[in-house]
């Protein structure tokens, strides 16, 4: 597997929301994890869970706009040189402590 360069991957995250969101929300931290596909075709494609965690309204939360985060990114990511799919999900702060507990718990 061609491990990705991850800074660079949060990075292009929190630029891509920045552009549609500055101001309205604080995206913090935005965690990149390879994983791999177990349940797809059987050949275990690597690609790259991205969990971004978000401080404001979520009802201001474009369901539109960040539903189509992945075209966005998926570029990009390319132009950078990282070729696993990102596959981002949206936690609340107010859920991150227990979800990022549960992900020290999964790594161990």
């Amino acid at each position: 597997m061609n491990l990705p360069r991850l800074p660079p991957v949060a990075d292009i995250v929190r630029e891509t929301l920045a552009e549609r969101f500055a101001g309205e929300f604080v995206f913090e931290p935005i965690k990149v994890i390879p994983a791999v596909d177990e349940f797809g075709d059987g050949d275990g494609q690597p690609y790259l869970r991205i969990v971004i965690v978000f401080d404001g309204d979520q009802k201001a939360l474009d369901p539109r706009w960040t539903s189509s985060l992945i075209r966005r990114i998926r570029p990009k990511l390319i132009e950078a040189g990282v070729e696993e799919f990102p596959s981002p999900s949206f936690v609340e702060k107010s859920e991150w402590p227990r979800l990022e507990r549960s992900l020290k718990r999964a790594s161990a």
